[in-house]
Parts: C-alpha cells; structure tokens; sequence
C-alpha cells in the first residue's frame, strides 16, 4: 500500500515530522549511491563548502553532524533556502518541533512564495497540536507552486483531518475525495474519511476504539462508492446498518448518499431513521427541509424542520440558508433577506451563500445591495480559481463553499 503517495516524494523530503501516514520505508531514505559505502563524508576542512558538507552528512544519515553543519552554513548565509528547508526536515526528524519550526519559519521568509515552505511549517505545527496557524499555514501554501506534489497532497490530507476535528465534515471529505482520486488507499485516509462521515470530531487514530471498527468500514464504502454500481452501494450501507442500526451518523451517511443520486424519497426516509440516533440533530433536520423544499415540491413541508433547526442551532449558517431559500421559494422575500444576510455574516467566505443573498436582493429589487454582492462573488471567485487544484469546499456546519461530490443535498 502507497500511503499519500508518498512513494514519489524526493529522497531528502523524510518526514517523521508527519503522523503515521507518511512514514517512509528505510529503503527510500537514501539514494544508493549515498549509503553503498562509497561515498566519503566531507569535513568543513576537505569540503569545498559546509553547505555540500551538510548535504553530504544528510545523505548519509549522520543526522548529528548534519545539523551542526546546517547551522554552520546558515550563519554564514542565511538567505540558504534549501539548508533551513534541509535543517527543518532533520529536526522535525528528532521530533524537535520548536527548532523545526523556526527553521521553516525562516524558509519561509527566504522564500515566501513557496508552497513546499509553507506547507512544511503548517504540518510541523499540526504535530505540534498547533492547529489554527498549521491551518492558516497550510491554506496560504495551497496559493503558491509546489516543488513536491507530495507535499501538496500531505496538506490536503492534514488541513482536511483538522477539519473533521473542528467539525467542518463535508470540506473534510472533499479533500478526502481529491486525494482517493489519486489512487491514495491508506488506512489513514479511510479512517479519516470514516470520521468525517460519521460526524466524529476527531483525528485519525483519536477515535473511541470501539468504534474504530465501524468508522474503517463506513470511510472505505464512502471512498469507494463512487467507482460502485449504486446497488452494490445501497447493498453495503444496509448491511453496515442492519449491524450497527443505533451508530450515530450511519443513516445520515445513507442518506446524503441517496440523495446524491437523486433517489429523494428514500433520502428522507434514511434521514428520519438517523433522527431516531440523534433526534436534536439540526443537520438532518436541514437535509429533509431542503429535500422537501427543492425536490418533492414541499416548500412549506420543509419550513417548520428548518425553522426547528435555525432554533436548535442559531450559529450554524447552513440553518439561515436553508430558511432563507425557503422563504425565498415562498415568496417571502424580505424574510428570506434576513436568514440569508444573516448567514452571510456567519460565513463571510461562501459562494453559495452569497449567491443566495444575491437572488434575494435582485428579487427584492434592491440593486445596490445586489451590486456590492455581485463584486463579492467575482472577489471569491478569483480566490477560488487561485487555489491550485482546489474544487470549491463542501458547505457545512462551519465550512466555505464546496464541490458536488461530497457537498450536503443542497444545504449549501
């Protein structure tokens, strides 16, 4: 198994820095030609340079020696990019966070258009349980080019963990989803996509172990779904729930699932079972409202599960949205303003609530408002388009906009 695809990353990109899922077999630490006894190890005195001496010394693992060498040469220059990049790796290496850190906080001065800088400093914070600068570090490395794709894969593994934890699901599983479209099958990666799933506010690993079980087989049916006939699927998540039918977040998982495929009525059925598990979840709720509303022609049917989640869960703009659009469906549009205005507070950053609100002002004839929304869509949208490799972000109980794939039924 190829975890991350950490297969392809170069020689020197050695990460214990890196939970479990990016640990590298010894064979791949090295080049041969460094490490078959042939090549000497140069001093500061026989070598033409102590940046080639710190090279060589890390090629061959003398990790001791290399640090103080690195540190040597930096002194001497500190705009060495590639040496506090280099001496970043090794301390990490050690599990010496703090002395990692700062070395990849001075990689990233030298270069601060470096996506690979960026990202090293975000997944040494992460290991350091640092989790918003390693998020805002992270995010600001997928602006730039990355010399590593492999990195570019490792941040979106890590920023999508620290989502699930954070209780940002379905921003997680699109990430989730752009990395098992790269042939990724770890452990990890299941498990991860098993979590967000699942709604389970935690790390890989951070689960209750009873429920790992469960969370490993409901994240590699989701990963796997899409490359499945929807018979087989529909087959799989009924067996998962005829064993587990009281595991929270199974039968909401089912439901999405269904609804994806346009398959509404048995949506809403596996949405009222997953009430029946966790019947103040206002999520759900939200689910059957949109259904109700957009789908089966029930617009008012949809309102009152919608104003019960609004109720249950003021701060979550994903309630607002759905209320406002319903309004909005209704005829209400002043009302429908209101919700939506009021998610746009909350989620400053989406598209998808920002176009809302767009249709409401040009629906309430209000064209200045519906002017100034217009240009905060082309803002976002050129930041959306600026994000390499980004498709837009899963819509959630805390998350910016996001793509089809793995986005709730509409409550986006």
């Amino acid at each position: 198994m190829r975890p991350l695809g950490i297969l392809k990353m170069h020689p020197a990109k050695r990460f214990s820095v890196l939970p479990q899922v990016v640990v590298l077999p010894l064979w791949l630490l090295h080049s041969p030609i460094l490490t078959n006894g042939q090549t000497p190890i140069h001093s500061p005195e026989n070598s033409e340079s102590r940046p080639a001496a710190a090279e060589a010394a890390k090629n061959a693992g003398k990790a001791e020696l290399a640090i103080g060498l690195y540190r040597e040469a930096l002194a001497e220059d500190p705009r060495w990019a590639k040496g506090w990049e280099s001496l970043g790796i090794l301390l990490a290496d050690r599990k010496e966070y703090v002395q990692a850190r700062e070395s990849f906080q001075n990689f990233a001065k030298v270069q601060p258009k470096s996506g690979d800088a960026w990202a090293l400093l975000g997944i040494c914070e992460f290991r350091m349980g640092e989790y918003d600068p390693a998020v805002e570090h992270m995010e600001k490395a997928r602006t730039f080019e990355f010399a590593d794709d492999t990195l570019f894969r490792l941040v979106y593994y890590h920023t999508a963990a620290v989502m699930v934890l954070r209780g940002d699901f379905d921003t997680a599983l699109v990430r989730l989803l752009l990395l098992s479209r790269e042939g990724v099958t770890s452990d990890e990666l299941m498990e991860a996509f098993g979590l967000a799933s699942l709604r389970i506010r935690a790390l890989p690993g951070g689960e209750a172990p009873t429920l790992r079980t469960a969370v490993m087989k409901v994240g590699t049916l989701v990963a796997r779904s899409r490359d499945m006939a929807i018979s087989d699927v529909r087959e799989a998540f009924e067996k998962l729930i005829a064993e587990g039918p009281r595991l929270p977040g199974l039968s909401y998982t089912y439901g999405k699932y269904l609804a994806s495929h346009a398959l509404y009525a048995e949506a809403c059925e596996a949405f009222r079972a997953e009430l029946q598990n966790t019947p103040n979840d206002p999520m759900t709720r939200l689910q059957i409202a949109t259904i109700r509303a957009h789908y089966l022609n029930d617009p008012s049917g949809g309102l009152e599960l919608a104003r019960e989640a609004v109720q249950s869960a003021p701060e979550l703009f994903a309630g607002h949205l759905v209320l406002g659009r319903i309004f909005l469906k209704l005829g209400e549009t002043d009302r429908a303003v209101e919700e939506l205005e009021t998610a746009a507070r909350q989620a400053p950053r989406s598209v998808m609530v920002h176009t809302a609100l767009l249709n409401a002002y040009n629906k309430a004839n209000r064209k200045d408002d519906a002017a100034r929304e217009q240009e905060i869509l082309k803002q976002l949208q050129r930041f959306e388009v600026s994000l390499k490799g980004q498709e837009s972000d899963a819509v959630s109980e805390a998350g910016p906009p996001a793509s089809r794939q793995a986005r709730d039924l509409d409550v986006q």
